[in-house]
């Protein structure tokens, strides 16, 4: 292989080749299968502690009093027991979404029991190396920062959108720092569930690029729940797993992608005000309104994930990071086993 070929391609990093090492994984049905019934723990985990708050929230809502009298007054009925469901989720107080976002906690413990317990993997082999995680994680907000204010400039240059102002408050900032802290947590766990866990288990069995693409394709099929969801949405986000991956692969580490996830969300929902994923922030910093006539490029319902915008970005990200970065293995160390193993043994061709 020349110097120009080995520069393009994407060569296992350290974490892959450790974590071949650890264990020879299984086959990709089998992987797909685990990650299923991993993603189900994850999911009752998340819904157990958000329990409390939701339950909180919920009484707080005009909706909810008016099911009460109506179950007093016996005019109750199933059409009305749905009814009023619906409208108590619209009615849930902005601070109830913002503690769901600590709850994927439960995410990041699930899933570390799973990789250390019982494939008894090291951490360094999701990418969460001991050395240089302070400053990966801040080029990683660096970086994310700059892409979303990417896909507003881009947005605001094809008429998606209009910035009509700044809106924050002193009595804001609160909510502004606990939503910030919240998206630390949800931008970590989606990312050591897909890219640490995933993307590296599924690639100590099969080729590199087999586990970029399947973890991606998780990654995208994660959001089918979510509101307003379309294709060109669902293609964003396999596209957004493609870039994470890769970015993952280059730094040699996942702080990075980490960061990158969670300052995109906390920047579309609550710098920008705008949906994240479907879901809508109701405290931000700047008021800026999407243009109904042009959902291909603001996303529509789905938020700026769901237009055009965001695909530009994402596959320009792509190719600078693959093309212009070479891999590092920042703050790793080699597997003393595996400085004996030659490198062809080592790598899938």
């Amino acid at each position: 292989m020349t110097q120009k070929q080995s520069a393009l391609s994407l060569r296992d990093p350290l974490m892959v080749r450790n974590a071949r090492l650890e264990s020879r994984g299984h086959k990709l049905w089998l992987e797909i299968l685990i990650f299923l019934l991993v993603f189900l723990v994850v999911m009752i985990a998340e819904n157990i502690i958000t329990i409390v708050p939701t339950i909180i929230g919920m009484v707080q809502t005009p909706a909810y009093q008016e099911f009460l009298e109506s179950v007093q007054n016996g005019t109750f009925t199933m059409e009305s027991y749905m009814n009023s469901i619906m409208e108590i989720t619209k009615q849930l107080p902005s601070w109830v979404t913002t503690a769901s976002l600590f709850a994927t906690a439960g995410c990041i413990i699930v899933t570390l029991i799973y990789c250390t317990k019982i494939e008894k993997r090291k951490l360094s082999t999701l990418g969460l190396t001991r050395k240089k995680g302070i400053s990966e994680y801040c080029i990683g907000l660096g970086v994310g920062l700059l892409m979303f204010v990417l896909v507003v400039g881009l947005n605001l240059l094809f008429g998606g959108v209009k910035l009509e102002g700044i809106v924050f408050q002193p009595k804001m900032l609160p909510i502004l720092i606990f939503s910030f802290l919240g998206y630390l947590i949800q931008g970590a766990s989606e990312e050591i569930l897909c890219r640490g866990y995933f993307c590296v288990s599924v690639s100590r069995w099969m080729p590199l690029w087999v586990g970029m693409v399947v973890n991606s394709i998780a990654f995208a099929f994660l959001h089918l729940a979510n509101p307003g969801l379309s294709p060109l949405a669902l293609l964003n986000l396999f596209l957004f797993g493609i870039f994470m991956t890769v970015y993952m692969i280059r730094r040699g580490n996942l702080w990075g992608a980490c960061a990158i996830h969670s300052i995109w969300n906390f920047a579309q929902g609550n710098i920008f005000g705008l949906q994240v994923s479907g879901m809508t922030s109701e405290n931000a910093i700047l008021r800026t309104m999407q243009k109904d006539n042009m959902t291909l490029w603001n996303g529509g319902e789905f938020g700026p994930e769901g237009g055009l915008c965001v695909t530009f970005v994402l596959i320009a990200a792509i190719l600078i990071v693959w093309l212009f970065c070479k891999n590092r293995d920042l703050g790793q160390t080699a597997d003393p086993i595996l400085q004996n193993v030659p490198q062809t043994i080592t790598e899938h061709n």
